[in-house]
C-alpha cells in the first residue's frame, strides 16, 4: 500500500500498523484528512494565515490608507481651487481643465513608474517615497507665480500621489490572511475621508481669503493656503510612515525575488510584532503548492487502490515569461547563453510560469542605442507587460485595463467641474450660489461618500460577487448623475450628489480590492500600477474633453459621464467570474476564466 507523509502533519507515525486502512470509515477519514492538505494554499499562504490578522496587519492597513487618503485629498483639491486658479489668471473655460489634467497626466506616469519599481525594487520603496514626494511638491505648487508653473508642479505632485494606491493596495494585499483580503476594499474609507479633509479645510479657509466678486482682486490666496495646509497634512503621513512604523518588505515579492531566507526572517518580525512569534524555515515561504496526495478508494476485491489524481484532469497550461539576463552591455543574451528555466509544481492558478523568452532583432536593435543605464529597467518593464498580455490573459487585462479607463473619465468629467457647477447651476433652471453655499454642497457631497466605501466591503463578499457589484454600482451613479441634471430644488441637487457620492465611492472600493486579486505576484505591482495609470488617461482627457462640452451647455459634460459609467458597466459584465470548485480549493473562493 502505497502512502504520504506530508511534513506539517503528525497525523502519520513509522510504525504504524498494516491493517490501518481496512475497513471503510478509515479510508473515509484519510480522503478527508487529504482534502484538507490539499486545500489550493501554497506554504506561504498558510504561513501568512498561522500569522493571522494582528496588530501589524492593522496598523499597516491604517498606513496604506494614508496613501489612498492622500490621492483623494489632492483630486479633490484640485477641483476645489479650480474656479479659484481661473478667477486668479483669467483662464477661459476651454483652458481651465489643463490644470486638472496635468495632475492627472503626472499620476498616469507615476502608476506606471512607481508600480514596475515596486516589483523590481520592493514594495517598501515605493510605499515611503510617495508620500515624502506628494507633500514636497504640494508645498511648491503653494508658490506657483502663474497658471503655466502651477500646472508644471502638480504634474510632479501627480507623478508622486499617483503611484500611492497601486502600490499600497498591492503591499496591503500581500500581508494579509485569506479570508481577511477583502479588507483591502477597506481602504476605500480612507479614499472618501480625503476629500471630506480637503472640502472641510477648503471651506475654513478659502472663502475669507477669495474674491467675493468674479473680476480678479488682491485678496484671493485662499486657494494657495489650502495647498499648503494639504501639503504639511501629506508630510505628516509621511512621518507617521517612517517614525512610527517599521515596514518589513512583503514576504511574497521576496519569495519571488529568490530572496526566501530575508522571506523567513520577515515573516518572524511580523510574528513577533503580532506577540505570536513562530519558528520557520525556508520550506514555509515556498509559494507552490505541493502535489496532491493520494486519495484512497476501497475496493470490491478487499483491497485499497490508491488514486494519485487529486482533480481527475492535468494543471491548466500558463504562458510564461520572465527578465532575461542582459550581457556586460546591457543587451538581452542569446537563448543558448540562459540557464534552464527551474521547473515548477502545480503553480497557483493566477501566476505564470517563468521561462527564458529570447529577444526579438527589433527589441536588440532599440536597446543597441540606448544608453547602458536605461537599457536594464527598460528591458525589465518591458517584460512585465509582456507578462500580462499574454493569450491566456489577454481578454482580462483588456476588459480591467478598459473599466478603469472608463470609470475615470466618466466620474472625473463630473467630479472637476462639480464646484463650478454648483456655483454657476448645473442647468438652465437652476440659480447660481455663494462660494461658501457651493462649498458646503461639497462637503456634503464628500461626506456621503463615505458610507460607499464600507458598502463596498460588503459587496464584495456578498452574493452578487465582484462582478455584479461592480457592474451595478456603475448603473446607480449614472442614473444619479441623470437626476443631478434634472432637479432643479437645492435639496434634490444635495440628494443626488450624496447619490452619486455613495455609488461611484462603492464602485471605487470593489474596483480597487478587486483588481490585485485577479493578477499574480509577480506582475501584480505592474497589472495594477497599468490600471491604474490608465485610469489616470482617462481623467487627464475628462477635464479638456469637459471644459469644450461646458461650453455647448452646463448638462452636456454630465450627460457624456452617464454613456461612459454605461459602457464601463458593460466591459464590467463581459468579464467571466466563476465561483471555484469547493472540492478542489477547500473554498468557494472566484477565479477567472480567461
Amino acid at each position: 500500500m502505497a502512502s504520504v507523509t506530508p511534513r506539517a502533519s503528525g497525523f502519520w507515525e513509522e510504525g504504524m500498523p498494516d491493517n490501518y486502512f481496512d475497513d471503510a470509515d478509515d479510508v473515509e477519514q484519510q480522503n478527508l484528512i487529504n482534502e484538507v492538505l490539499d486545500d489550493g494554499r501554497t506554504p506561504l499562504d498558510k504561513t501568512i494565515d498561522r500569522i493571522g490578522m494582528g496588530s501589524y496587519q492593522w496598523t499597516l492597513l491604517s498606513l496604506c490608507g494614508f496613501g489612498w487618503m492622500a490621492d483623494n485629498m489632492w483630486l479633490q483639491a484640485v477641483a476645489i481651487i479650480l474656479p479659484r486658479v481661473q478667477q486668479q489668471y483669467a483662464v477661459h473655460d476651454q483652458y481651465i481643465g489643463v490644470l486638472s489634467s496635468s495632475l492627472f497626466a503626472g499620476m498616469m506616469l507615476g502608476a506606471v513608474g512607481w508600480g514596475t519599481c515596486s516589483d523590481l525594487m520592493g514594495r517598501s520603496t515605493a510605499f515611503n517615497a510617495t508620500l515624502f514626494f506628494t507633500a514636497t511638491f504640494g508645498l511648491l505648487a503653494s508658490l506657483s507665480y502663474s497658471y503655466t508653473s502651477l500646472c508644471v508642479l502638480l504634474f510632479f505632485l501627480g507623478t508622486a500621489v499617483g503611484g500611492s494606491m497601486p502600490t499600497d493596495g498591492t503591499l496591503l494585499l500581500e500581508h494579509m490572511p485569506q479570508g481577511k483580503q477583502y479588507l483591502v476594499t477597506a481602504l476605500s474609507v480612507f479614499f472618501s475621508l480625503g476629500a471630506v479633509l480637503s472640502a472641510v479645510v477648503a471651506l475654513l479657509v478659502i472663502p475669507q481669503h477669495s474674491c467675493t466678486s468674479a473680476e480678479p482682486c488682491d485678496d484671493n490666496q485662499g486657494w494657495k493656503y489650502l495647498l499648503i495646509v494639504l501639503g504639511l497634512i501629506t508630510l505628516g503621513m509621511f512621518l507617521a510612515r517612517m517614525v512610527f512604523f517599521r515596514l518589513h518588505e512583503s514576504p511574497r515579492f521576496l519569495v519571488h525575488a529568490g530572496r526566501h531566507q530575508e522571506a523567513v526572517e520577515a515573516l518572524q518580525l511580523i510574528s513577533r510584532f503580532n506577540g505570536a512569534p513562530l519558528t520557520l524555515d525556508l520550506d514555509d515561504v515556498e509559494d507552490v503548492a505541493r502535489p496532491a496526495p493520494p486519495t484512497i478508494q476501497p475496493s470490491g476485491d478487499g483491497e485499497d487502490r490508491v488514486d494519485y489524481s487529486a482533480t481527475g484532469e492535468s494543471p491548466p497550461q500558463s504562458h510564461a515569461f520572465s527578465t532575461p539576463i542582459l550581457d556586460q552591455d546591457g543587451l538581452p543574451k542569446e537563448d543558448e547563453d540562459l540557464p534552464p528555466a527551474r521547473p515548477r509544481l502545480h503553480p497557483r492558478t493566477s501566476s505564470h510560469r517563468l521561462q527564458q523568452r529570447p529577444p526579438s532583432v527589433c527589441e536588440k536593435k532599440l536597446y543597441s542605442v540606448l544608453p547602458r543605464f536605461i537599457r536594464r529597467p527598460l528591458w525589465a518593464w518591458w517584460d512585465r507587460i509582456l507578462m500580462v498580455l499574454t493569450p491566456e490573459w489577454l481578454r482580462t487585462t483588456l476588459l480591467v485595463w478598459a473599466s478603469w479607463w472608463a470609470m475615470s473619465l466618466a466620474y472625473t468629467m463630473f467630479n472637476v467641474f462639480l464646484p463650478k457647477l454648483l456655483e454657476s447651476g448645473s442647468g438652465s433652471g437652476t440659480e447660481p450660489k455663494t462660494l461658501e453655499a457651493s462649498l458646503w454642497d461639497v462637503v456634503i457631497f464628500t461626506i456621503g461618500g463615505c458610507p460607499g466605501a464600507i458598502l463596498g466591503a460588503y459587496l464584495v463578499e456578498s452574493p452578487l460577487g465582484r462582478r455584479w457589484s461592480l457592474a451595478g454600482s456603475t448603473f446607480v451613479t449614472a442614473f444619479f448623475c441623470v437626476v443631478f441634471v434634472m432637479v432643479h430644488e437645492s435639496w434634490a441637487v444635495r440628494a443626488s450628489t450624496v447619490g452619486i457620492s455613495l455609488s461611484a465611492t462603492a464602485m471605487w472600493a470593489v474596483l480597487y480590492g478587486w483588481t490585485p486579486e485577479i493578477f499574480g505576484t509577480k506582475v501584480r505591482g505592474t497589472a495594477c500600477g497599468f490600471a491604474s495609470a490608465l485610469s489616470r488617461i482617462g481623467g487627464m482627457i475628462a477635464p479638456i474633453l469637459g471644459g469644450v462640452l461646458l461650453m455647448i451647455d452646463r448638462a452636456v459634460p454630465v450627460y457624456t459621464s452617464v454613456v461612459v459609467f454605461i459602457v464601463a458597466g458593460f466591459c464590467v459584465l463581459a468579464l467571466r467570474e466563476h465561483r471555484g470548485d469547493t472540492n478542489t480549493r477547500g473554498r468557494g473562493e472566484r477565479t477567472f476564466v480567461h
